[in-house]
């Protein structure tokens, strides 16, 4: 028996280890679905911790591991750590078990095709096509579209930019319908990049703007900030000055209720280019050290690039000759492929090149400069007059424009739908609350035994009434059921109610349908009788009150019942005030009377 003790705990240990190991996977699956974040947005930095949490388990598998790396790169993209983050995904993607048809896959390829996108490396064409392999409209949708706009904006240099920009238009016309505005803010960024590409900056401005508003409706954290950055640079390449310096107050606001290392970066460097453009040297020198600060807190090569450009810049408008030099020495060490695309094709910058070299008197220099600025120049003359490019341009903006709009009427057209059928839903509750409330109202003035007005509803509406026409008067009649016990007992002592209905019946069946009839008393009926002659009313009384005693006379089994009424009636000639007071005296003199008659 002692023996068999250590595997009868060892075997009841494994049985409760199951269940929890379980439950331990799914609180991990649990975790990796909260921080999953669409390709074209960033997740909440709140969820940073509890990711971190998880990966540090030694429990989770090795696919778990997996799907928490390829969330973990996402928020330190987000947070411009490229190179980690891309170094993280590389030697994840190199593991032999992990499922290659799970979205953390599809992710992680997207997510290395970006962090090269980013520093404008060609090796990022062939991670977005496997991206865009590995997913489909249907099977992680957002990577597929993210992946299939990065391959027609950078990767198709080989085809002609109509064909680009209609591939983009039918992105934007598949997810118009039912697109959310992240995946429509993504679509429209791309097609600004495409402007951007032929020069057409006004109209990239346009589509930037519009997607940073609709990414402000869902995007989080530094991705509020990414779009306005390319508006702003399109819309001083424009010259709209102005606009663009009212993004820059925007951006500015976002970093401080955002305030990561990327936005703050990103403010800085809008703020510098501004600057630049402008000419505004001593602003451009005032705000360098935070540039210069945020660029190292993101460890960007591109941002400590543009410092140095701009140090060079202030340099030549002081005319700091040796400073030039030391710039040029320092960008002439470099190889070639450190300097990025955007600096030898930027023509602010091939300017700028001209003109430190004329500064010096080294004409050479210069001469060789401004034929890279001629080229340049000429190259972007041409593609900008290339009427295909236009024409291209001109037919998307217009399409855009067309789908944009029916996109806006429809939305119109279901926002009038919507409040329509609530005007019509609040009209009918209102309706139907007012007939509820009639018939709430009605029942509670009715009388349950008679179905006459109780005493308190035959009141209220006597004091409603207006003052008679000269020569007619207001005539109220109280009848008083003296003998009603007495008709109850031949008739059976359960039959009172159906004694009170009978009665009413008949004191209903003689008078009219604008005469005011209810039960007064538990052994009395009141009857009100407007804008009617004195002698009339007291002729009609009578004949109720002979209806009423001969109420039971054709019932066969009344055994000559007979109804003994008493009547007291009250004429006023003008509008009645007071009324309770004059039928609590009426009510005292018939009480006399029947102590009188009982006497």
């Amino acid at each position: 028996m002692f023996h068999r003790l250590p595997l009868t705990v060892f075997s009841f240990l494994s049985l409760m280890l199951v269940p929890f190991t379980a439950l331990a996977n799914n609180a991990i699956d649990a975790v990796i679905e909260k921080v999953r974040t669409p390709s074209y947005d960033c997740p909440s930095q709140a969820l940073l911790p509890e990711l971190e949490s998880a990966l540090a388990l030694d429990s989770i598998t090795s696919q778990q591991r997996f799907a928490l790396i390829a969330a973990k790169s996402q928020f330190l993209i987000c947070r411009g750590k490229y190179e980690e983050a891309e170094n993280m995904l590389l030697k994840a993607i190199m593991q032999n078990d992990i499922d290659e048809s799970s979205y953390a896959f599809a992710s992680a390829i997207y997510q290395i095709g970006f962090s090269y996108d980013a520093r404008e490396n060609p090796a990022r064409c062939k991670y977005y096509q496997q991206a865009q392999d590995l997913s489909s409209p249907e099977r992680h949708s957002d990577i597929f579209t993210s992946a299939s706009l990065g391959l027609i904006s950078y990767c198709s240099e080989s085809t002609s930019p109509e064909i680009r920009l209609g591939k983009m238009f039918g992105v934007l016309k598949r997810y118009s319908g039912n697109g959310s505005p992240g995946e429509l803010a993504h679509i429209h960024n791309s097609i600004g990049l495409l402007y951007g590409d032929l020069e057409q900056h006004a109209l990239a401005a346009e589509q930037y703007l519009k997607a940073h508003e609709m990414g402000l409706q869902v995007y989080e954290g530094s991705n509020k900030v990414s779009i306005i950055i390319s508006a702003i640079v399109s819309l001083l390449s424009s010259g709209q000055i102005d606009r663009a310096y009212q993004s820059i107050l925007e951006l500015s606001a976002l970093n401080n209720e955002i305030d990561t290392p990327l936005t703050n970066f990103l403010y800085q460097y809008a703020l510098s280019i501004y600057y630049r453009k402008t000419q505004d040297y001593n602003s451009l020198a005032y705000s360098l050290p935070d540039l210069e600060e945020a660029t190292a807190n993101i460890s960007s090569s591109l941002g400590k690039l543009l410092v140095d450009w701009h140090k060079a810049e202030i340099c030549l408008h002081k005319n700091d000759l040796n400073c030039i030099k030391q710039y040029l020495s320092r960008v002439q060490s470099m190889s070639d492929d450190t300097i990025p695309r955007v600096f030898k094709s930027n023509l602010d910058y091939l300017s700028f090149n001209v003109s430190m070299y004329i500064a010096l008197e080294d004409l050479d220099s210069a001469q060789i400069a401004h034929n890279t600025y001629s080229k340049e120049v000429t190259k972007r003359r041409e593609q900008t007059q290339d009427s295909s490019l236009i024409i291209g341009a001109a037919n998307l903006y217009t399409r855009i424009y067309d789908l944009e709009s029916a996109i806006e009427q429809a939305e119109v057209r279901r926002q009038n739908t919507l409040y329509t059928a609530v005007i019509i839903f609040v009209l009918l509750s209102s309706i139907t609350g007012y007939v509820l409330r009639r018939k709430h109202l009605a029942r509670k003035a009715i009388d349950p035994v008679t179905q006459l007005l109780n005493a308190n509803s035959a009141i209220a509406r006597i004091n409603k009434l207006d003052a008679p026409k000269k020569g007619r008067a207001i005539a109220i009649a109280i009848f008083d059921i003296s003998n009603l016990r007495e008709i109850t007992r031949k008739m059976g002592s359960t039959k009172g109610d159906a004694v009170l209905r009978k009665m009413a019946q008949t004191l209903q069946n003689v008078t009219r349908g604008n005469d005011i009839l209810g039960r007064f008393g538990t052994e009395q009926f009141i009857l009100c009788l407007h804008n009617i002659e004195e002698r009339s009313a007291r002729q009609f009384f009578d004949r109720v009150q002979n209806a009423l005693d001969n109420t039971f006379e054709n019932n066969v089994n009344n055994n000559h019942i007979v109804v003994e009424s008493q009547m007291s009636v009250f004429i006023a000639n003008e509008k009645i005030t007071g009324l309770n007071d004059i039928l609590d005296d009426i009510a005292m003199s018939i009480d006399m009377g029947n102590r009188a008659n009982d006497k």
